[in-house]
Parts: structure tokens; sequence; C-alpha cells
């Protein structure tokens, strides 16, 4: 975390200050008095400035459209209908994690014979590091936005009113609460030990800020059909979208699936068996399956933090009875 430039003056002299994100107080360079920094309610905000015209916004769009598996005419069909910037709120909680995290991990040895050992590793890892965790703080439907990507800025005191600002509708406290869950969260993963048998976690908070940042919504028609994309309004970059797929893609995708998928699966069960054909056969039925998903879905891309139902519920039933087939 560095200094970031604030259009802020202090009320003594009225001199131009500079603060670290976050600070609660800070001296005036010209008069030296003290000033107490804080928002309502006790929470640090800050307002990053939109560095995106529409002109650079509508390019990024433009770009976007003719990257990935979308659909090959959409740059020249697409008609963008409607582009605008906003303000979305979002909760930055950064806090120093320390503590250990004790466990094992487990290795499977295969001798000549093909008999299998297992071999228990003790593992001990300490964990002391800063942490970052954001989540959108209101309702923003099928945006597709529910975390903040880019956490570097130009701040700004006070927004100059053109651009539309959506408050914050969930609480600091539970901000607080759930950042701090998922801060010893990532401090436990960072750690690395697969099986935990004791972990001992401090989470020190450093601060909570309400962040309001620039995100350009954009809404275009394809075939008929109404979609969305959005744009970093600080960076640049898409964020999340929906965008029509294309048939030839789905197609080919699902025939190479096919393919693959049956060929690895039977060298699993008639060449290789054993154990590690088992394990060719899972990977196979799962190419297979990744494949036919892309066909039957794949008429629409999802970009963002956007869930995909059908590769959630789908995927994890196939896995666990693999899994038990296995067994």
């Amino acid at each position: 975390m560095g200094d970031i430039s604030v259009n802020l003056s202090c009320p003594s002299c009225g001199g131009a200050i500079a603060v670290e994100e976050g600070a609660r107080l800070t001296n005036c360079k010209y008069c030296d008095a003290l000033l107490s920094l804080e928002g309502e309610g006790g929470v640090f905000k800050t307002t990053y400035k939109n560095n995106v015209s529409d002109q650079q916004a509508t390019q990024v769009l433009k770009n976007w459209f003719s990257h990935g598996l979308k659909a090959r005419d959409l740059p020249q069909k697409a008609s963008l209908t409607e582009l605008y910037p906003i303000y979305l709120p979002f909760w930055r909680y950064n806090a120093r994690a320390a503590g250990w995290v004790c466990g094992y991990e487990e290795r499977r040895k295969t001798d000549s014979q093909g008999r299998t050992t297992v071999e228990r590793i003790n593992m001990e890892r300490m964990v002391f590091r800063d942490f970052d965790w954001t989540q959108i703080a209101c309702d923003t439907g099928d945006l597709g936005i529910r975390t903040l990507k880019n956490i570097r800025g130009e701040a700004v005191l006070h927004d100059d009113g053109s651009i539309p600002i959506y408050e914050a509708t969930t609480s600091s406290t539970d901000a607080q609460n759930q950042g701090e869950q998922s801060v010893r969260n990532m401090a436990r993963a960072s750690a690395g030990v697969p099986h935990i048998t004791f972990e001992k976690i401090h989470v020190i908070p450093r601060m909570l800020v309400l962040t309001h940042y620039p995100v350009w919504i954009g809404r275009y028609e394809y075939a008929g059909r109404s979609y969305f994309a959005t744009v970093d309004g600080v960076t640049g970059t898409t964020l999340s979208g929906r965008a029509p797929g294309d048939p030839l893609y789905q197609s080919a995708i699902m025939t190479g699936g096919a393919l693959g998928g049956g060929l690895v699966a039977g060298l699993g069960i008639s060449v290789v068996g054993g154990e590690v054909g088992w394990a060719m056969l899972a990977v196979g039925v799962v190419i297979f399956v990744l494949s036919y998903l892309f066909f039957r879905h794949g008429s629409e891309i999802l970009e963002g933090d956007m869930k995909k139902d059908y590769l959630g519920g789908g995927l994890g039933d196939i896995a666990q009875n693999i899994q038990g087939a296995m067994k």
C-alpha cells in the first residue's frame, strides 16, 4: 500500500494533503496540524477516478467481441444500444494473518509388483503475511461482478456528480466478519497443508474501506437478442459479460471431446489396466462430459463471476460417481 492522491485540503491552513489509503491520522506538512480521517460510521471511504472515456469503453467492447469462443460474426453484427458508467460499492478488508498450520500429506508409492503403500509426511507451516478481501456491497443483479479485481487507482474525495453512485446495502459489521473469516481461510490455504490436524491463526485487522469503483455498462443486440458486458473504469479491461456462442465451435469441441475421451478411456481399460487404467477411464469420461456440456450450453458464453450451474452440480455428481466406482 502506497500513498494515493486525494483532493483534500487542510481545514486549518488550506494546504493539500496526501494520505495513505486506510490511514486514520495524518499531519499537515504546512501547519503541522494533527487531522483525523474517518468516514461515516467509522469506515474509511474512497472513490476511484474514472480513467476510461466512452470512446475507449466502446473500443474495449469491440475488441472483446472478437476474443474467445463467441460467435464469429459478433464483431460485425453486434449493435451497441447503451453504454454508461456507474460507481459500484465494494468492501475491502485488509488484514495480517500470523500463526501456524500443522498436519500431513499422503504420498502413494507403487512397487514393481503392483503393491501400493501410503506414506504420511508430517508438515508444519508458518503463516505471516497480509491478505486482501473484497466483495460487492450491493445487489448487482446479473452483472456478474462480485469481487474487486483491481485495488490500485487514483482516489478522489468527491465525485463531480456526472456518474451515478450505487450506495452500499450491506453493513460494515457483516463485511468485517466476512472479511476476517475469508482472510483466515486464505491464510490456511496459503500454508499448503493437505490434511490439517492443528492450526492457530491470528487475524490482525489493518483497515476496512468502502470503495466506490467506476464500471462501464454496455448493452448490445445480436440476432434479435440482448446481451451485456462491463468494462473496468480504472484499468480499461472487461470484467464480465454475456455473448452468443458459435455453433461451429460447439460441434468441433463436441467431436474432439468424444474422440479424445473415448481414446483415453479405451486405452485405460484395454491396454494399461490396474489403478492407472481406472484413472485414465475417469479422465476420458470427464473429457467427454465437459465437451458435451459445452455443446449443450455453449450457445451462450458467460464471463466474470456469473455462476455456471451446469458446470457445478453436473460435474460434481459425475466426479463422485467415478470415485465410487474406483473404490
